[in-house]
């Protein structure tokens, strides 16, 4: 586990899980955490409240995994709360820490907490980091949709810092992981661009393009044209690009040609005369190329 906090040092609260506190009262403690039980579900900021002093007096006192479990309900009452990533990503690492030799299956499934709170703040290289500890340990806590959607995080997280390689293999492993379950056509397509996109940037062009086909066929069985001819205008640039300049039959252009004539006869909608101008666009720079 990653030893320090989430926010770069700054500790959540005074009586955050694991810190110390004058009193040492099992029996407060119990109280306290009976309370919190009493307001789990309907009101978080006197549940937050009782948890905190729980943690804090029973800390020297209360055996490891019931203070585990009452880190792992703070962690829960947080959560259920917009705009405290960086707290919840703090809280859940301690969490963690506390069922460290007690629940490896808890100590995972709160490190991946952190790691999602801290891709939403935008904490990548942390989030990162934190992602790639139980999934490097081939960790997959979660169904496969949801396992996918978490890859999916870490992905962005990756292409965020550039490093669009680990990204592209963390889009394809979330893509196969929804291959197969339904109502997750959009889903599927989004991955498969979002993996030709990764694959692009760093150089695999022949993967990248058939990546760009395959999420160009997902687009087309949703009857989305942007995103469909998007794609394919990528993948018919990346086979031009591969082309000698004095190609007999440049494949590049020809498929550019006939993007250009399926647009023209389809109907003028505004999202169609888009995707026109755009593939007329890179018609020109192709043939001026040569």
């Amino acid at each position: 586990m990653v030893q320090t906090t989430a926010a770069g040092g700054d500790a959540a609260g005074d009586n955050a899980p694991g810190d110390s506190a004058a009193g040492d009262d099992p029996c407060e403690a119990l109280a306290l955490a009976e309370l919190a039980a009493t307001h789990l579900l309907d009101e978080p900021g006197p549940a937050e409240e009782h948890l905190r002093r729980a943690l804090a007096i029973g800390a020297a006192t209360l055996p490891a995994e019931y203070l585990a479990r009452l880190g792992s309900q703070l962690v829960m009452v947080i959560s259920g709360q917009a705009g405290r990533e960086l707290e919840l990503a703090d809280v859940a690492l301690r969490a963690a820490a506390a069922w460290d030799g007690i629940s490896e299956a808890d100590a995972t499934h709160l490190t991946l907490v952190a790691a999602r709170a801290l891709h939403r703040a935008g904490r990548h290289e942390q989030a990162a980091t934190l992602f790639d500890q139980p999934l490097a340990a081939g960790a997959a806590p979660y169904p496969d949709t949801e396992m996918a959607v978490l890859r999916a995080q870490y992905g962005k997280s990756l292409k965020l810092l550039g490093r669009h390689r680990g990204a592209a293999a963390q889009f394809l492993e979330a893509a196969r992981l929804v291959r197969d379950i339904p109502g997750r056509a959009e889903f599927r397509a989004e991955l498969a661009w979002s993996a030709a996109s990764a694959l692009d940037t760093c150089g695999e062009d022949d993967r990248a393009r058939a990546a760009y086909r395959h999420a160009a066929d997902l687009w087309g069985e949703l009857d989305r044209v942007g995103p469909r001819f998007r794609c394919l205008r990528a993948a018919a640039w990346l086979q031009h690009c591969a082309e000698p300049a004095d190609a007999d039959h440049p494949r590049g252009l020809t498929a550019m040609y006939e993007l250009l004539a399926e647009l023209e006869a389809l109907d003028p909608t505004p999202e169609v005369a888009v995707e026109l101008t755009h593939t007329r666009r890179q018609l020109a720079d192709m043939e001026a190329r040569d």
